[in-house]
Parts: C-alpha cells; structure tokens; sequence
C-alpha cells in the first residue's frame, strides 16, 4: 500500500500488503462537523475495495440508505458496499485531522502532509522478486 501526498510529491508511507488487510480513514465532515469512519479492505486481485462507512448525522445515510443500521444515537453504519476502487483521494483536514489506521496501526499522515494536501491511497500489487530486489 502507498500512501502519498500528491500536493508535494512525497512519500507519506508505503507497506506490504495482502489481500484481507483493512485501512480505516476517519475524519469530521467538513459540513455537518461530525465523525465518519470510512472502511476498506485489500481484495484477492490487490484492489482496495469500499466497504463501510460509519458517521453520525441527524438523517439518514448519504449513500444505500436502505442498509443504512442505527447502531447508537443518530449514528448510522452502512456495510456491505464492496465497491472495488483503483485509489482512494482526500485532502488532509487544516483543523481537523484525517487519522488513518492500517490493520489497527495509527499512521502518521500528517508528518508529512498539511492542510489542504491532496492524499493518494493506492494498492500496488507486484511479484516477490521485485520486493526482494528492492531491498
């Protein structure tokens, strides 16, 4: 997985991944001001693939409403998108922060990145020999 700041053209990140490894993005909408967790896994042909969204908000969900699943007051959980993405974009929140957690594990995102940068998130998948001759 690599994970860049495109704004600078730096590298914020990059590790090896398989398919079943999970990456949460959570960030406060930057409209309503609320908390949204977003889910993805790394699927068998090494794609990320969209498959949760977790946000509190006074209505009811912004995407398949119809899986939309209270789980606490006014906070909704929709799962079962498995929408497979070739990269996933954001950028980096000036005043609050995109935390990023890959299989559990904080990543420091914003030792590199600021406010306002434009963030890659990419699966890359390659063959063994080329990881071992990058060592």
């Amino acid at each position: 997985m690599s994970i860049k700041d495109i704004s600078n053209g730096k590298t914020i990140i990059e590790k090896v991944t398989s398919p079943g490894d999970n990456l949460w993005i959570v960030f406060i909408n930057s409209v309503e001001g609320l908390p949204v967790g977003d889910h993805f896994i790394v699927n068998d042909n090494y794609k990320m693939t969209f498959t949760e969204t977790i946000y509190q908000a006074p209505y009811a969900g912004y995407i398949h409403q119809e899986r939309a699943k209270v789980i606490a007051p006014r906070t909704i959980k929709i799962s079962s998108l498995n929408k497979p993405m070739e990269e996933v974009t954001f950028y980096a929140g000036y005043t609050f922060k995109h935390m990023l957690f890959l299989n559990g594990n904080w990543l420091p995102l914003y030792e590199v990145a600021q406010g306002g940068d434009l963030i890659e998130v990419k699966v890359k998948s390659c063959s063994r020999l080329s990881l071992f001759l990058k060592k």
